[in-house]
């Protein structure tokens, strides 16, 4: 008598998850703000009618995204604190790129919820939508710093390794798998066991003490960039245009990119609308002017250092530092950069040009220390191990909030150089 009713429910179910599986990848390609209910109609073969029918709203598509991402997040992290797949007699490495690697694949799995969680909705989103993609990931954090617990009380970690930050960055980095399609060119698998890899055996193959660190040619040159940060705030030669983008940044950066209007920039700034559009040739455009500028003063600091006499391993180092002191203090910049890419993923946005030369610096890096027996790493190609070195000396924003800067840096010495393994366990 009831089949006929469990057989609609079921094929009710599968188109369901279907429209969800169609609104995911149109989400991570083209960003979820440019990406339009008609557009995932379309995709899905249906009528805009049609589709109302299963979701009432972009929104909710959204929001069933991120509670099935946050559901496998919160399963995965069950099963490593009660029961976990292999358990504490297994090598502590083993143990956490096992689940390095789990969270690396759900993170591609739900590239799109990802997405909106680290870049966060539109301003014109729902207060609960929001809430739901801010939700922070305690479970994985706590299962990671359980398989870390365990590994230091047998004696596997170095005393100097802080685990409450090395758990956070792991768990970060791993997710960060997901938001990167540049790491083509090695499985999500393979990507998640590298940076494990990397941060629990370091990446030098004799690190020098932090005082050889601290004199290098590279260390001088990335502390004289940061010091011009703060000396020449910005080198525009017409100074009414660097004033009025000192304004847009603070607008963006407040309100958010999408909610911020010509008209709210031209009146924080005190001019007229027009006098703002004979400066520049829109929102776009100012924004754009904003990023370049950073990026422009960024990789300056990455030529310099790269170009100095140091060795790979201390130019690793002095990029590291350098790329600290940018999130401290070009915050507003980064801030705005998330908004940019809620609405241009990393791998469309015309901004992409200067962190790809960013990475072939780091890359060139890596292949002169490779060269010369100063850096170990084996079974990825070069252009992937680069892309690696560049995720671990980019510090996530959450640990760096943990924190100070000089002690991030300590971590990082203390894993990406050093390796957070004691010398009996590798």
């Amino acid at each position: 008598m009831n089949r006929p009713l469990v057989s609609e429910r079921a094929t009710e179910g599968a188109r369901r998850s279907e429209i969800l599986e169609i609104a995911s990848r149109l989400f991570a390609a083209s960003g979820y703000s440019r990406t339009s209910l008609k557009d995932v109609a379309e995709a899905c073969g249906i009528l805009p009618g049609s589709l109302y029918h299963h979701f009432d709203s972009k929104q909710a598509i959204a929001t069933e995204l991120l509670e099935r991402y946050h559901a496998e997040l919160d399963a995965i992290g069950r099963r490593w604190l009660e029961a976990p797949p292999l358990g504490p007699e297994v090598r502590t490495a083993d143990r956490v790129i096992a689940l390095g690697v789990a969270l690396a694949e759900c993170g591609v799995r739900h590239g799109a919820a990802l997405q909106l969680s680290a870049y966060e909705p539109h301003a014109g989103a729902s207060a609960d939508l929001v809430e739901l993609a801010r939700r922070p990931h305690g479970g994985i954090t706590a299962a990671m710093h359980r398989v870390l617990t365990d590994g230091a009380d047998r004696g596997d970690l170095v005393d100097r390794v802080d685990l409450d930050l090395l758990a956070d960055q792991t768990c970060q980095t791993m997710l960060h798998v997901g938001l990167a399609r540049l790491h083509q060119g090695g499985t999500p698998a393979a990507i998640a066991a590298l940076l494990c890899t990397m941060l629990l055996y370091g990446v030098a193959v004799r690190a020098p003490a932090d005082r050889v660190l601290n004199r290098s040619a590279a260390m001088g040159a990335a502390s004289a960039t940061i010091a011009q940060w703060s000396s020449d705030p910005d080198d525009d030669a017409d100074e009414r245009r660097a004033a009025l983008r000192a304004v847009a940044r603070a607008e963006f950066a407040r309100r958010g990119y999408e909610a911020t209007t010509i008209r709210d920039i031209a009146s924080a700034a005190g001019m007229g609308t027009g006098s703002v559009y004979r400066l520049v040739d829109g929102k776009e455009a100012l924004l754009a002017s904003i990023m370049n500028a950073f990026y422009t003063r960024l990789s300056a600091g990455y030529t310099a250092v790269t170009a100095s006499g140091s060795t790979p391993i201390e130019k690793l180092d002095a990029l590291t530092w350098l790329n600290i002191n940018a999130r401290e203090r070009f915050s507003e910049e980064f801030e705005i950069q998330r908004a940019w890419f809620r609405s241009y993923p990393p791998e469309t946005s015309t901004l992409s040009d200067s962190l790809k030369e960013r990475t072939r610096l780091i890359r060139d890096v890596v292949a002169a220390g490779l060269d010369a027996g100063e850096i170990r790493v084996d079974g990825e190609p070069l252009d992937v191990v680069g892309l690696c070195v560049r995720d671990l000396i980019w510090v996530p924003p959450g640990v760096l909030r943990r924190s100070t800067p000089r002690g991030v840096f300590a971590h990082a010495r203390a894993t990406v150089l050093r390796g957070a393994l004691a010398p009996a366990a590798r």
